[in-house]
């Protein structure tokens, strides 16, 4: 019992609370610290559409700013399109004079038609020093793939004037109850578009993303036992991957996505395995007497970082992947869980309990410069790194139930990205 005892508070300490997903309109902000330097740049947008024009504003300049690349400065006065087509190949020099007089190094352009065939996206990249267009693209698609046009578009810019890939596009993998029932949804990584992937009516938790992005492993109750289940979101395809008694939870795929690293109780009290990702080939790394759970790996794949209660409370730990080198990663604080691997290695997040409440904590790897990046109200818990470093998506109690918020990792911003009468939990954010 005692290991199932732990298990439940390391996992689930979040997940008692009842009831519909609904997504905010509105981006709950929080300004915490000073702000990041960025590229100066203005956005402009026209069309033969008014709600389209505002829309693809909207997401635009929210895409472009939670990129944190940029500084968003608005103008007036200022459209180069013609809206019987064309697009000079070179700012008007007067305009381009203009622009760089209030420090704008670029100017982002969307131009919108809407008819009954769908609608096309104009989008175009100017550099104010020589005035040139130095980026073009028509994106074409129905009125629901809007957005999905816009964030293709962010992206671009992104990739465009920083040489970084964007997270526009990328998607959050999430519990919520909106059913009654613990289920696991995707949705856009600004709270769009969920879509219910399980459907069992059962307890559905820890969802994990492939390196590839076509597939979620998670936890399933859905035969009764705690069992690690995949889903291919190509196919809609899903099969269980373990099959044994007792717990098999938190799964965690290699960055190459041939290796899982889970926890189980199969052999007594909860320890670290790993299995190849049909199944095969399971292998013990951890053997204590303690509850160890929560893995992840580096990205290199050459380390595991975990949950262990081995020295009393619940810490961070870390060892190489064959289980050898086991070395404590956290000292300060009474219960710290749910360690995650920074997508550079250079960082590790995880749940650090303050008083009553846990905190987004972050960690270098060789255990200094330990910082708390949110502090409440409420809870703060079970942190996930978008694909670009820059982000933490968490779940917190702050507004009273539970919900999804992204911090950067400065702490200098939290945004809420759920905003329902359900209870949101356990975030995975897509890679790119």
């Amino acid at each position: 019992m005692k290991a199932i005892a732990l298990i439940f508070t390391l996992l689930l300490f979040s997940m008692i609370l009842p009831t519909g997903i609904s997504y905010a309109e509105e981006v709950y902000l929080e300004t915490l610290k000073g702000d990041i330097s960025r590229i100066p740049v203005t956005v402009i947008v026209n069309g033969n559409n008014s709600d389209a024009v505002s829309n693809i504003r909207k997401v635009l300049e929210y895409d472009l700013d939670r990129s944190l690349y940029f500084d968003l400065i608005k103008v007036n006065g200022f459209d180069v399109f013609d809206i019987r087509g064309g697009v000079p190949s070179r700012l008007d020099e007067n305009m381009r004079m203009q622009l760089r007089s209030l420090g704008i190094d670029s100017v982002i352009m969307a131009f919108v038609t809407k008819d009954e065939k769908g609608i096309k996206l104009d989008g175009k990249i100017y550099e104010t020093g020589s005035g040139e267009l130095i980026y073009v693209k028509r994106y074409i698609g129905n009125d629901n793939l809007l957005r999905r046009l816009v964030h293709r578009f962010s992206d671009e810019i992104v990739f465009r004037l920083t040489g970084e890939k964007g997270i526009a596009q990328t998607r959050i993998v999430f519990i919520s109850d909106q059913t009654g029932q613990k289920e696991l949804y995707i949705m856009d990584y600004d709270g769009y578009s969920p879509k219910m992937i399980t459907g069992n009516r059962s307890l559905n938790l820890s969802p994990s993303w492939s390196p590839s992005g076509s597939l979620i492993a998670y936890t399933s109750y859905r035969d009764g036992n705690p069992d690690i289940y995949i889903v291919d979101l190509g196919t809609s395809k899903r099969w269980r991957l373990t099959d044994y008694s007792g717990l098999d939870i938190s799964p965690s795929w290699s960055p190459d996505g041939n290796v899982m690293a889970f926890a189980t109780s199969r052999d007594g009290n909860a320890e670290i395995y790993m299995m190849n990702r049909d199944g095969k080939g399971v292998k013990r790394l951890t053997y204590m007497r303690g509850e160890d759970v929560s893995p992840t790996w580096s990205p290199t794949g050459s380390e595991i970082a975990f949950t262990s209660d081995r020295g009393g409370s619940p810490q961070i730990y870390v060892m190489k992947a064959d289980g050898t080198n086991v070395r404590r990663l956290t000292f300060k604080g009474e219960y710290n869980s749910d360690a995650v691997w920074s997508p550079r290695g250079n960082k590790i997040a995880f749940a650090c309990k303050r008083g009553s409440g846990f905190r987004i904590c972050t960690v270098n790897p060789d255990g200094s410069g330990l910082e708390e990046i949110t502090d409440g109200p409420g809870s703060d818990e079970s942190p996930s790194w978008s694909p670009d470093g820059r982000w933490i998506m968490f779940t917190s109690s702050r507004n009273g139930k539970w919900n999804i918020y992204m911090v950067d990792i400065d702490g200098n911003r939290v945004e809420r990205i759920t905003n329902s009468g359900s209870n949101n939990w356990g975030p995975d954010w897509s890679p790119n």
